[in-house]
């Protein structure tokens, strides 16, 4: 399964998305950036795994500031 990266505003966003995440049945985690995307955001992503599009959707309506999203395999 794709694994995203989605680059948030600050710490408090990306743990914010992560709870909010977490409560909607997805598996997600902070992580620190790599430093191929150290050009934005606060230095942490959230990692997750599923459906980009609902996360993003749920993250969006929770007020999270997403700066970037990067695909991985």
């Amino acid at each position: 399964m794709k694994q995203y990266r989605i680059v948030t505003g600050s710490i408090t966003y990306a743990m914010r998305g992560r709870d909010v995440l977490r409560r909607a049945g997805f598996h997600a985690r902070v992580e620190r950036l790599t430093s191929d995307l150290s050009d934005v955001g606060c230095g942490y992503t959230v990692v997750l795994s599923g459906d980009i599009r609902a996360a993003e959707s749920i993250l969006r309506g929770a007020g999270v500031k997403i700066l970037k999203i990067r695909e991985e395999n």
